[in-house]
């Protein structure tokens, strides 16, 4: 396999994957609410920071981690790979939902 044919195949997953690490990055260690909540959106409690930083980064982290396995399997099966992606979505839009419930 050679960088071209990864690239075309995988380019997109991994550039997502990196995105997604970064912010994981500025949530876990920075815990920087502002670059996931809208500016109209009034500032999250003090109490409640640390925790909703801690929970949005590690969900975000993990989807990440799903998109580098969606990488590794457009290699195997497309279809798979697909499935895949789509489960991952959906349990992050299940679990972030359930995190803005619980601290908002």
């Amino acid at each position: 396999m050679n960088v071209d044919t990864f690239m075309a195949q995988a380019g997109i997953p991994v550039l997502l994957s990196v995105v997604g690490f970064y912010y994981a990055w500025r949530l876990l260690y920075m815990k920087d609410l502002d670059c996931i909540r809208g500016k109209d959106k009034p500032p999250v409690r003090r109490k409640i920071h640390d925790a909703y930083a801690k929970e949005a980064g590690t969900l975000i982290l993990l989807f990440s981690c799903a998109v580098v396995v969606n990488a590794i399997l457009l290699f195997v099966n497309i279809y798979v790979a697909f499935a895949e992606i789509v489960l991952a979505v959906i349990v992050l839009f299940a679990r972030w939902r359930k995190m803005v419930a619980k601290y908002e």
